[in-house]
């Protein structure tokens, strides 16, 4: 290579011009080679995300994986062989690593009438809901957990960090980290607060339950009196009588492990919900907020829709009610649809429509819809929901006002906070007429407050950096980059008598009782002595 030194610039000479090429080439392979070294720093870190198999509690999950994905991550799913639709999980960019569930099993999803089935049953008993539920939960985890083809393909991929949600019906998944020795980070809807040592009280936290309080009136103390007996219920009956501890005795690699330790060891608690529609609380570093988990960029409507959308001179309603939730009783359904056809609006609904029940012409039935699309859509001007938090999120993301028809679980609370928010009306699917229905839906239409409500709460949603599944993946790389041991508060290591300081109430109390006891002894003491005193003193023997 002919190069020669020119003013101290290095140069090619006549005879060889290929010298700066071969330099450009040079440093761009250097360029290259550091960008693969930092790309292998800071991201294809390989994650398991892991769920009960309840499609809208996996869609949660899957909304991070997909930002996870997109960040450069390998993110594979714990999934059984009867989910339904798998393929829309390779679509996201996921990898599924599945595992196998009988024929003869009933799964979330399969058939969404068996939840009419049972809401709308004369026998139908709320409190037995959670059993119900914990028990098919502990099926699909004994199911995972005994396929010994599933755990080794799982061991042998060597995650670096899995995303589980530990149910509160039944924290059963968390089994599936703690048998691979791997760190995890946990998802849910709602955390049993002294579970995870956040300082909340009965006095400003409900929790719900089979006794329905107003959420406006907390002050009243019988309200809070039932309250706190529901908030101590839930810590204590919870974990001993509706989680599976055989299920954790047979697969706990730990003798003596406990639930309650082993959801301590997640290194992030992320909570799908905020003060943007609960109230604020007190919270640890490492318990993170991330509300409107399942909003996605907007696609465009599919051609159907949008035709309708483009065609509807007075706007859309969505009409959706989970994704377990579609097929009601024919005289539900007939209420709905005759309220409906009173609306100027063009109704689009997620719904099983029976034979014998006709369908105005200004109502539209689907079996699946873009529920995050249609309430991104300008046209859209109210949702009729069941309140589950996922759908209940996107509205408030889009600023769409709420009409509750809460069904089970936590929904009644949720529809009740939309209220008070001024956000929502709410009804009672087993009692409600359309008249009544029609009327609620002209109150939401023409009242502009609940509209203006929506959006100036939008607005505060959208008003921070990071939101739902981008804020989830950010600190899941903050984890996976730094570790947890800087966001864990001293509390969480504490058994819960130490953190609820019973042992020093207990100190208290039976000082103040030692102490009450010797006052009052000594007193009694006192007094007998006085009063011998007084009657030797004043005794006719002395008087004479």
């Amino acid at each position: 290579m002919n190069c020669m030194r020119f003013a101290g610039v290095r140069r090619c000479g006549y005879s060889s011009c290929a010298c700066i090429d071969e330099m450009t080439t040079t440093l761009s392979l250097l360029l290259l080679l550091l960008a693969a070294v930092k790309l292998q720093n800071i991201a294809g870190e390989r994650i398991l995300l892991a769920s009960p198999q309840i499609p809208s509690h996996v869609m949660a999950q899957t909304a991070v994986g997909e930002e996870l994905v997109r960040r450069g991550h390998q993110v594979y799913i714990a999934i059984g062989s009867r989910y339904p639709r798998p393929e829309s999980l390779e679509h996201l960019g996921l990898r599924a690593v599945s595992y196998r569930v009988p024929a003869s099993d009933v799964t979330f999803g399969a058939r969404d009438d068996l939840l009419a089935q049972g809401i709308f049953s004369p026998d139908y008993d709320a409190t037995s809901l959670a059993p119900a539920v914990s028990s098919m939960v502990s099926r699909d985890c004994e199911l995972m957990l005994s396929d010994d083809g599933f755990m080794e393909r799982v061991r042998a991929l060597n995650f670096d960090v899995a995303l589980v949600e530990p149910f509160a019906v039944n924290p059963c998944v968390l089994l599936l980290p703690h048998r691979l020795n791997l760190r995890f980070v946990s998802l849910a809807n709602f955390y049993l607060p002294w579970t995870i040592r956040m300082p909340a009280l009965p006095s400003f936290l409900r929790i719900r339950g089979p006794v329905s309080i107003s959420a406006s009136s907390q002050s009243i103390l019988w309200n809070s009196l039932v309250n706190s007996l529901i908030y101590l219920s839930a810590h204590w009956q919870i974990p001993s009588t509706v989680w599976n501890n055989t299920l954790l005795e047979k697969y706990s690699t730990s003798p003596d492990l406990t639930w309650n330790e082993l959801i301590l060891k997640s290194e992030l608690f992320f909570v799908v919900s905020d003060h943007h529609l609960g109230s604020p609380l007190p919270m640890f570093p490492n318990v993170i907020p991330v509300p409107c988990i399942t909003v996605r960029p907007t696609n465009p409507l599919p051609d159907e829709l949008h035709q309708l959308a483009a065609q509807s001179r007075d706007g859309l309603i969505l009409v959706t009610f989970g994704s377990m939730a579609s097929s009601f009783p024919s005289s539900i359904v007939a209420k709905l649809l005759a309220a409906f056809s009173r609306l100027n609006q063009t109704v689009i609904a997620r719904l099983r429509v029976p034979d014998e029940v006709a369908v105005p012409g200004n109502v539209h039935v689907f079996q699946w819809l873009p529920q995050n699309d249609i309430l991104a859509h300008r046209q859209t001007r109210l949702f009729v929901t069941h309140c589950g938090s996922n759908g209940q999120h996107e509205a408030l993301y889009h600023g769409v006002p709420m009409l509750g028809f809460p069904l089970f679980a936590e929904q009644p609370l949720n529809c009740e906070r939309a209220r008070a928010k001024g956000l929502a009306l709410t009804m009672n699917i087993h009692d409600f007429t359309a008249d009544q229905l029609s009327a609620n839906i002209g109150e939401l239409l023409r009242n502009r407050t609940y509209a203006d409500n929506a959006r100036r709460r939008s607005a505060i949603l959208h008003d921070q950096p990071l939101v739902g599944p981008k804020k989830a993946a950010h600190w899941i790389e903050h984890v996976l980059k730094h570790g947890s041991a800087h966001l864990r508060s001293p509390a969480m290591d504490l058994p819960l008598h130490r953190f609820l300081m019973l042992d020093v109430i207990a100190v208290v109390v039976v000082t103040t009782l030692v102490i009450s006891i010797l006052a009052c002894a000594s007193a009694l003491v006192i007094t007998r002595t006085a009063w011998r005193k007084w009657v030797y003193q004043t005794s006719p023997k002395k008087l004479q």
